[in-house]
């Protein structure tokens, strides 16, 4: 048993966190909240720290597979290269983020003979808010009651709630791309008046090797809990495959897949939508892969569009897969361990991290890094804003430092897109990305474009007729 086992049996991530004890005082942390709203098989705590700001971190003790670690490791969602055991975590708050280091920092709080009073007394608040978001439950399809293709409710001209609420066109749902892969039940929620009956929207995962529905995007009529994820968690929505294919479209919802579809059919005829429904960690990252990799597809044949949301998670996703284009060419050398993209801090300032130990994309970067500073900050300086861009070099490492966690999410939403064009390795790569926009404008995903479309042509339809009238 190694050192580090031994250590997270004893005092792991959790404890650290939810108990009261001077080390989580030492490292900084002035909150724990524990958040109701839970993702599959974890904890979601809200943490705050004196440098680093507010932070959400999930908590978990079982692998993607159900296997038990036998202790908590973490997750940082809010700095996306801050994850692993309470040792990473101390090591990363730490000036020398070496690992000894926290082991040293550890046992100058005599952790051995201290946690078992600690872990008597739990300090964080519950009073945060319910969250209305995805959870992950079991999929057990004999029991959604009356489980049917959705192509029965067009066919019989009933409404739905794709084309009601979301402006799918029935085209669009029948289509060789999306035909049998979007179905409905009903659910019934009690309520104090009676129970009501819903109609949900099921998008079910198939198992690449054995075509069976393993998990499901399901999109709920209830205004709680409106978003599911059923069966297996890694699994990614997708359409049918077309005979040819172009492009592969990454979008964040099944949804959102439909209406980027919508918007532009002809050019899309011959793409493979996949759905990450809202969240696109490492496992669902290699699940995409593997299922391409499984059809015998090649990068040099297709291009890999990142449809992703327009905010700052949808930047996370896009350095996600930017990354592994970047690993893919420049793999690990003995010189040391490639980062590439990360959003840390550094001195209490959020930052866009790189680090490779490849010179000529490293010099590539840097330049990038420098353009970008300088044109939001002849921004900054025209609309008389606080706070400036800056680039900061240490370790080998380009950070590009932002003045505040707000003024990052603004820029990084807008970055990726200049990223792949402006550096060369990525430029030549087949990574595309697009982003919602309507006549010009900017919107978060695909289907507020094609709501606002909707409303548009509705609009000019009333003009016309009124028109032919007068």
């Amino acid at each position: 048993m190694s050192v580090y086992t031994r250590i997270n049996e004893l005092f792991d991530i959790k404890t650290l966190l939810q108990t009261r004890n001077p080390i989580r005082e030492a490292l900084g942390i002035t909150k724990v909240e524990l958040d109701k709203g839970k993702g599959s098989n974890s904890i979601q705590l809200h943490i705050e720290e004196q440098t680093r700001g507010r932070q959400r971190i999930l908590l978990y003790d079982t692998d993607k597979e159900g296997k038990s670690y036998g202790y908590f490791r973490y997750d940082n969602r809010t700095y996306t290269n801050d994850s692993g055991d309470v040792i990473q975590f101390i090591a990363n708050r730490l000036k020398s983020k070496k690992t000894h280091d926290a082991i040293s920092f550890l046992n100058r709080y005599h952790y051995r003979s201290q946690v078992e009073e600690w872990k008597k007394h739990e300090d964080f608040a519950i009073t945060t808010k319910n969250r209305n978001g995805s959870k992950s439950m079991p999929l057990q399809l004999d029991e959604l009651h009356n489980l049917r293709d959705i192509s029965q409710t067009i066919l019989a001209e009933a409404e739905h709630y794709l084309e009601t609420h979301r402006k799918i066109e029935n085209d669009v749902i029948m289509s060789p791309l999306f035909v049998e892969t979007i179905m409905l039940y009903e659910h019934t929620v009690e309520t104090e008046t009676g129970p009501i009956v819903f109609t949900n929207t099921l998008f079910p995962k198939f198992d690449i090797q054995t075509n069976e529905i393993k998990g499901a995007e399901v999109k709920t009529a209830a205004r709680t809990n409106n978003n599911l994820c059923l069966g297996r968690d890694e699994m990614l929505w997708h359409s049918n495959k077309p005979e040819t294919v172009n492009k592969i479209v990454v979008c964040e919802s099944a949804i959102d897949a439909l209406s980027h579809f919508q918007l532009n059919p002809k050019d899309n005829q011959n793409t493979w939508y996949f759905s990450t429904n809202g969240n696109f960690y490492p496992s669902r990252q290699g699940w995409l892969y593997q299922c391409i990799s499984a059809e015998g597809l090649h990068p040099e044949e297709y291009s890999l569009v990142l449809a992703f949301d327009r905010d700052h998670q949808g930047f996370q996703y896009d350095l996600s897969m930017i990354n592994k284009v970047l690993e893919d060419r420049h793999p690990s050398t003995s010189v040391g361990v490639q980062e590439f993209f990360t959003l840390d801090n550094i001195d209490g300032k959020p930052c866009l991290r790189f680090h490779c130990t490849n010179q000529t994309t490293n010099q590539a970067v840097q330049q990038w890094f420098f353009n970008i500073q300088d044109h939001f900050n002849e921004n900054a300086l025209a609309k008389r804003e606080n706070g400036m861009i800056h680039i900061h070099n240490s370790n080998n490492r380009l950070n590009l430092v932002f003045p505040s966690v707000g003024k990052m999410k603004d820029v990084t939403m807008r970055l990726s897109s200049s990223l792949v064009r402006n550096i060369p390795i990525l430029s030549n790569s087949n990574i595309k990305i697009e982003k919602a926009n309507f006549k010009g404008k900017g919107f978060k995903d695909w289907n507020e474009v094609v709501q606002k479309n909707t409303l548009k042509q509705k609009s000019e339809g009333k003009k016309q007729a009124r028109s032919k009238k007068v």
